[in-house]
């Protein structure tokens, strides 16, 4: 309990991964970052768009909803707990974390790098509040959290995940 307890008061997010990155051509008039800008447009949008179904299965205690985001290797990377690896140790994980805590976090995109036509990372924040079942005690959260995204035939999902509290220990 005391560990999915920590996951919750700690907050969200994912760890990276990175891949060899493949360029499109040169376009004439275009600095290479604005080429970048533009050709990671619609990757940018589909992993804007897991995030944003992540931040609302989390906040609806959906484990199905958070499992399926993620890839069948994922790995859960929280602060002072015990790594979750593998999909079946992230919905174990997740599966507690529910039990013990209800969460209601705002996240915002600080940056999205697409490395490959494979793999992502997204940083992010998180702010808002964790309820403890137990008692109905509410406490404010606040998190940095990194992703990094893999590519599958399904699309962007979640293969490593990390995130710590930006609040003063208590």
């Amino acid at each position: 309990m005391k560990t999915y307890l920590m996951l919750a008061i700690a907050g969200v997010a994912l760890l990276s991964a990175s891949a060899a990155g493949a360029q499109s051509p040169q376009q004439p008039g275009l600095s290479d970052s604005h080429q970048r800008d533009q050709s990671d447009a619609p990757p940018r949008a589909a992993i804007t768009a897991v995030l944003k179904s992540y931040e609302q299965a989390l906040n609806a205690s959906d484990v199905q909803g958070v499992v399926k985001l993620y890839t069948d290797d994922a790995v859960l990377l929280p602060p002072n707990a015990p790594s979750a690896v593998g999909i079946d140790a992230v919905r174990a994980t997740y599966t507690g974390i529910f039990q013990a805590i209800h969460i209601n976090l705002t996240f915002e995109i600080a940056e999205v790098k697409v490395v490959s036509p494979e793999w992502a990372f997204l940083r992010s924040t998180s702010s808002g509040s964790v309820t403890i079942l137990a008692t109905g005690a509410q406490i404010p959260s606040s998190n940095h959290e990194l992703f990094v995204l893999h590519k599958t035939q399904g699309g962007w999902k979640l293969a490593r995940y990390s995130f710590s509290s930006v609040l003063p220990a208590a």
